[in-house]
């Protein structure tokens, strides 16, 4: 196939949907596995390279359809764009889950982060006081993150980690046409 024979936009909302189902789907296998499975670093870091590595593949793909060749801008574009329908179906997950699927669920998370927390920092000797406004922190943090209006409030900083995953992503999706150093 030659790049005029694909449509851009179906192929980019495609892997933007492929991207968010996925990390959907991930979320709801935790949750059912268990809600702690949630709130470990490596679900998010799992979750996190499994988005690099989708977004990639899914990249490269394109990049072959059109003929195999693709700029670093094109790329970005693709990646970024593609992240970003994955981060909007990730939104409104979370909204879903947290507002109607299980209300009660924000509080659970912030039980079982606030205890892993103070045991963390009770390992590494900090003060109550320390510990005290560290906890404050998190709860707030959480509830910036199962809320609606804190996850769309926070959604700027989540297009700026996108564009940094993106400048990542698009160097591994790249390749340029060689060019010649013969001279005709």
């Amino acid at each position: 196939m030659t790049k005029e024979n694909i449509n851009y936009q179906e192929e980019v909302l495609k892997a933007g949907l492929l991207i968010g189902l996925t990390s959907v789907f991930i979320t709801l296998v935790a949750y059912m596995i268990s809600v702690e499975t949630m709130t470990e670093w490596w679900f998010s870091l799992l979750t996190l390279v499994i988005t690099i590595g989708l977004t990639i593949y899914l990249g490269i793909s394109y990049r072959s359809s059109i003929g195999g060749y693709i700029s670093f801008s094109e790329s970005f574009k693709f990646s970024f764009i593609a992240m970003g329908i994955s981060y909007a179906i990730g939104i409104i997950f979370s909204i879903i889950l947290y507002n109607v699927i299980d209300p009660g669920l924000s509080e659970v998370i912030k039980q079982i982060t606030v205890e892993k927390t103070v045991e963390m920092l009770e390992s590494f000797g900090s003060s109550d006081e320390v510990i005290d406004a560290t906890i404050e922190g998190v709860e707030k943090g959480i509830e910036d993150n199962t809320t609606a209006v804190g996850l769309i409030k926070s959604s700027p900083y989540g297009l700026l980690f996108i564009a940094l995953l993106s400048l990542l992503t698009s160097l591994f999706i790249k390749k340029n046409k060689e060019i010649s150093d013969r001279i005709n």
